[in-house]
């Protein structure tokens, strides 16, 4: 027993048995005296639906997944190498390859029974947009043992936006040199309208990077939270179970020792009135 096979085996299964499953398997840990493997299992996070249905897409297709991750290597080497018109073409093809795995996860939740709402197919965009992104989160997608959607770096995301190619460089003529102090005061005054348009957009994106980052951090502790709360509803709900079948048996033995008091109680007066009958036998004899 390792905790690679046990977190396989847990998260390959049934989303509502992945509590019970996993303190069974800890407490078999602990029987065998490995109390850190007991702790450590106990440390694997119930799935959030949409980490259980991503971890469903990426075991019934692995292809899809090893395609996106490959695409998503490929995107960040043309951002690495400024090449625009590769950039262009793999973002489109990102954006396909996407789209068609979202589709494939609605058939799996139609396969599993499960509805795929607005906000689960959110959370397994994201999760394949982090893939997209950066290889410890493709890792962690093709690993198919996610408790929580994955989150894009926002320095990634940036990455991951489609740019257009610039302009091709055409031959210019050279200026004759009694017009080149008139055209100089126009290309420096386009000049300062694209350094004031780049430091806009440099502000907007840092804005929205920021914005990102809190709104990622509040979802993630908001999925956490979900997490934790369904897995203790589902532990309360087995010691409940545990109650009331431990009652029935209470109530059962108790059925029992009144059906046996109630017998005694009838053998008690049977054998008082045998010892007055023979009281009275004894008394006349005398």
């Amino acid at each position: 027993m390792d905790l690679d096979s046990i977190a396989a085996e847990l998260y390959a299964g049934s989303r509502e048995e992945f509590t019970g499953r996993r303190n069974e398997l800890a407490a078999e840990a602990r029987k065998a005296g490995d109390r850190d493997l007991a702790a450590r299992i106990k440390e694997l996070r119930k799935p959030t639906s949409a980490a259980w249905l991503t971890n469903r897409l990426v075991t019934a297709h692995p292809d899809e997944v090893e395609e996106l991750t490959e695409l998503g290597g490929s995107l960040r080497q043309a951002h690495r190498d400024l090449a625009s018109d590769d950039i262009r073409e793999l973002s489109h093809r990102r954006r396909e390859q996407i789209n068609h795995m979202l589709g494939l996860a609605r058939e799996v939740a139609r396969s599993e029974g499960v509805a795929m709402s607005e906000s689960i197919t959110r959370e397994i965009e994201s999760s394949l947009e982090a893939a997209v992104a950066g290889e410890e989160a493709a890792a962690q997608l093709a690993a198919a043992q996610l408790s929580t959607a994955l989150t894009p770096d926002m320095t990634d995301m940036w990455l991951m936006a489609a740019t257009a190619s610039p302009p091709k460089d055409r031959e210019k003529p050279k200026p004759k040199p009694e017009k080149k102090s008139k055209k100089a005061p126009v290309h420096d005054e386009l000049a300062a309208k694209r350094a004031e348009a780049e430091r806009r957009r440099q502000e907007e994106r840092q804005h929205a990077e920021e914005r990102a980052k809190r709104t990622a951090a509040e979802r993630d502790a908001a999925e956490r939270e979900l997490a934790e709360l369904e897995e203790e509803a589902e532990e309360l709900g087995t010691r409940v179970e545990n109650l009331e079948t431990e009652l029935a048996k209470l109530k059962q033995k108790h059925r029992e020792v009144r059906k046996a008091a109630a017998a005694a109680e009838k053998a008690l007066e049977k054998a008082t009135s045998a010892a007055g009958a023979a009281d009275r036998a004894l008394s006349s004899l005398r």
